[in-house]
């Protein structure tokens, strides 16, 4: 799968900058911080929403990757997580998650614990070759 590797923190990024800006004007024109104030406050808003920001960037980095590196159908992913095949659709080869997001990191790690079976069994096999 060939997806940018920097995404997660050009998205996280973007929604800081978006976070900084908003609450720094709402923190100086309706609360009447002073400026060292709503620097601060919009600081901290700015920090979190880039925290969030990223890991939502990276799971779905992770998902999709995990996705496309074994091929999996939208029923194989829905046996491995255990949800519907229709939270899962696969338009042009590409998973589209359209699940929500508080359900992205059970999806994650359901799909790390295929990946690392999946990673055992061709080392497994490996070993029995030699």
């Amino acid at each position: 799968m060939k997806q940018n590797k920097y995404f997660p923190v050009i998205y996280g990024i973007i929604s800081a900058l978006i976070a900084f800006i908003a609450v720094f004007f709402i923190a100086q024109r309706t609360f009447h911080f002073s400026l060292p104030m709503a620097i601060l406050s919009a600081g901290i808003f700015a920090a979190f929403f880039y925290v969030l920001s990223y890991f939502r960037g990276h799971a779905s980095y992770e998902i999709k990757a995990i996705v496309a590196k074994y091929h999996l159908t939208d029923e194989e992913l829905a046996k491995i997580t255990g949800m519907k095949a229709s939270d899962f659709p696969i338009y042009h080869n590409k998973l589209q998650l359209i699940i929500p997001k508080r359900q992205w990191p059970r999806v994650l790690n359901a799909l790390q614990e295929y990946d690392a079976k999946q990673q055992n069994k061709l080392k497994d096999q490996e070993n029995n070759l030699d």
